[in-house]
């Protein structure tokens, strides 16, 4: 089932594995459909999320959350109980706005929103991209020769970018001496 509130909801079946498992806006995604769909109606190249229909649109949505979610973010869980990474106390350097801010604890911060579209988005304009195919460095049939051919990376620049300033930074981890 597709949800926009924890609930049963005005719901469209989803089959994820061989269950039947609800998108649920805060337990196993950062935004719904209806989010996304609005936040897709002002951007260009983006036949890849309007042509999809609402139950790929909603495992793009689920998947792309699942994948944020194997990120190493600051801060902390809410509660040791919640299924996503965010709520989280914390703060951290937003450069739009070019100071710390706190992390909202009511839900996942914008940029994690609008990363979990653009990987929606991203997900259904790459099919096959979880496949994870490898690479071919070169190619040639007949006439036709390919070098370094690569798949899309699994997270695009502009993901990266909306996540960076959220992410654990790996210098806090070092120690180091100054003489």
């Amino acid at each position: 089932r597709i949800c926009s509130e924890p609930g049963p909801s005005a719901c469209v079946p989803q089959l994820i594995g061989e269950q039947l498992m609800a998108l649920t806006k805060g337990v196993n995604s950062y935004a719904t459909v209806a989010e996304a769909d609005v936040y897709f109606a002002d951007r260009l190249d983006v036949a890849a999320w309007t042509t999809a229909d609402e139950t790929q649109k909603a495992q793009a949505l689920v998947t792309a959350t699942a994948m944020l979610d194997s990120k190493e973010w600051t801060g902390v869980a809410i509660s040791e109980s919640q299924e996503l990474a965010f709520p989280r106390e914390g703060v951290f350097f937003d450069p739009r706005v070019g100071s710390t801010v706190s992390m909202p604890t009511n839900g996942a911060p914008m940029r994690v929103v609008k990363a979990t579209f653009e990987l929606a988005h991203h997900l259904l304009n790459n099919d096959g991209l979880l496949d994870d195919t490898g690479q071919v460095d070169s190619l040639k049939i007949g006439n036709i020769h390919l070098e370094n051919v690569r798949n899309p990376e699994k997270f695009p620049s502009n993901v990266r970018a909306l996540i960076q300033p959220l992410l654990q930074s790996k210098a806090g981890l070092m120690w180091w001496r100054a003489n």
